[in-house]
């Protein structure tokens, strides 16, 4: 026999539905604003200079202002902590590819914060997350209210100053499964003042490196988007970037920073672990390097015996679903021993995944269309 439901039943499904609509449509990095403002658009998933794409997204934050979710907006009076700060955080950047990433998570690179008459913003050009809130200051009390990312929460804290860098230490706060607290107070804001715009974090992060392939050139290089493991002719062989996780094959020595991440398979440059090696004296006729990940790569150049043969950003090379990255291939070289390097160009504070080197004795070709 079947049941009725009963009107709370009902109820209760008809909520957990709206729930997961809800959670459903809702952009990671989208931020209510009032009605007046203008909201900062969603991340590009296509490849733009990274530095008039993260500039476009702080100036259109600077237009906007939060909206009032649960409580009223401030009065807009200027307070003793108004200003522009940054830090550049040393954690693991967020290197996988992620649907909803975590909101306020320590994220490595470059953070932006400003707090400007009770309205507070918040940026990190790497992933293009930010967010708007309001702020009050009374006395060495703040607090942050009408965040989007925790509409209905209060986040206190007590904050100093020295030489016009702002430190900020937690009363209450559980934004974000309190993830807004540890990255507020892990480390001090520095001031970005009129003569500090070069400091790290304040200036807008530098044009992008000539793309360009050096010239004169000793071996060819093939330039081949998506990843080499399904190509119609793939490598006769592959050594796995992390030889940590799986050992290199027979003649093939892998070496790396040891300051590089390992995950799974796969080797991040980064910060100071920012090269990855291939050496082998076996004789192939074909050596080639595979870029594979997240749309938060950045740029990295490519030797050959010492000599530079490929510089890009390794985004802009393919793209299969959400992934990002391709192969570049050296061949018409003479035998013997060979050393095939990657290094990460590190302007920007990107990251870049190498998943493997792969070796043959032909070339390789892409899946046709």
């Amino acid at each position: 026999m079947r049941y009725p439901l009963s009107i709370r039943s009902i109820h209760f499904l008809v909520m957990f539905i709206l729930l997961l609509t809800a959670c459903a449509s809702a952009s990671p990095t989208d931020i209510p604003t009032s009605p007046t403002a203008s909201a900062a658009p969603s991340p590009a998933v296509t490849v733009a200079p990274t530095n008039v794409m993260q500039a476009g997204i702080w100036e259109e934050l600077l237009k906007a202002t939060p909206f009032p979710h649960k409580f009223p907006l401030p009065e807009p009076v200027a307070s003793p902590i108004d200003g522009t700060y940054a830090k550049v955080d040393q954690s693991p950047p967020q290197f996988w590819t992620c649907y909803r990433c975590a909101d306020y998570r320590p994220e490595g690179g470059p953070w932006k914060i400003q707090f400007e008459k009770g309205v507070m913003r918040i940026f990190h050009p790497i992933t293009n997350w930010r967010s708007i809130a309001s702020f009050t200051v009374e006395d060495n009390r703040l607090e942050i209210f009408n965040d989007p990312f925790c509409p209905h929460d209060i986040g206190e804290y007590e904050w100093a100053t020295q030489n016009g860098n702002l430190s900020l230490k937690t009363i209450r706060d559980s934004c974000a499964f309190d993830l807004r607290k540890e990255n507020l107070t892990k480390q001090s804001w520095l001031t970005c003042s009129a003569d500090a715009q070069n400091q790290e974090g304040c200036s807008e992060l530098p044009v992008a490196p000539s793309g360009e392939p050096p010239k004169q050139i000793p071996v060819t290089v093939n330039v081949l988007g998506g990843d080499s493991h399904y190509f119609d002719i793939q490598p006769d062989v592959f050594a796995v970037a992390n030889k940590d996780d799986v050992p290199s094959p027979d003649g093939i020595q892998i070496q790396y920073h040891d300051q590089s991440i390992g995950y799974g398979t796969h080797r991040v440059l980064w910060w100071n672990g920012d090269w990855i090696e291939a050496t082998t004296d076996q004789p192939y006729t074909s050596i080639g390097v595979q870029y594979w990940g997240s749309a938060y790569l950045g740029w990295a150049r490519v030797l050959f015996d010492g000599v530079e043969v490929w510089r890009g950003l390794t985004t802009s090379l393919g793209k299969k679903h959400a992934y990002f990255g391709g192969y570049i291939e050296i061949t018409d070289f003479e035998p013997g021993t060979h050393t095939i390097r990657v290094e990460n160009l590190g302007f920007d504070y990107r990251p870049i995944k190498v998943a493997a080197f792969g070796f043959s004795n032909q070339s390789v070709q892409p899946k046709s269309p």
